[in-house]
């Protein structure tokens, strides 16, 4: 993957954090793509085969975290940060490259998570 930037999938149907948060991210090297609804995200990650995906849980046409098994088991070399303005949002437990936030992200958090991933592959 030398040279190839890291893709990352926002699906998040508030538009003002979408807006903030990829343009950090491309601001920190990232190639970043934002979704707004769960099926606009879902067809976005199966053409942009992201490294990692930022997905809410409380979308306008679904539950974002119900798919994070789904994901796993059609992109095994994905990671996926759920996030949540909801603290008491249902977390399942998954393997090691999924992880959970709560709204309001502290973007150095995800930063961290990304960062971290990279030096221990």
């Amino acid at each position: 993957m030398a040279g190839e930037k890291i893709k990352i999938v926002i699906v998040d149907d508030e538009r003002d954090l979408c807006f903030l948060l990829s343009g950090i991210l491309k601001s920190n090297g990232y190639d970043v793509h934002t979704f707004y609804t769960l099926h606009e995200g879902l067809e976005g990650i199966s053409a942009v085969r992201p490294d990692w995906v930022i997905l809410d849980n409380d979308l306008p046409d679904g539950l974002g975290w119900s798919k994070t098994g789904e994901l796993l088991n059609n992109y095994p070399h994905i990671n996926i940060i759920n996030i949540s303005a909801n603290p008491d949002s249902h977390r399942s437990y998954y393997p090691s490259q999924v992880f959970y936030l709560i709204k309001p992200i502290d973007v150095n958090s995800i930063l961290a998570l990304i960062s971290n991933s990279q030096a221990a592959s």
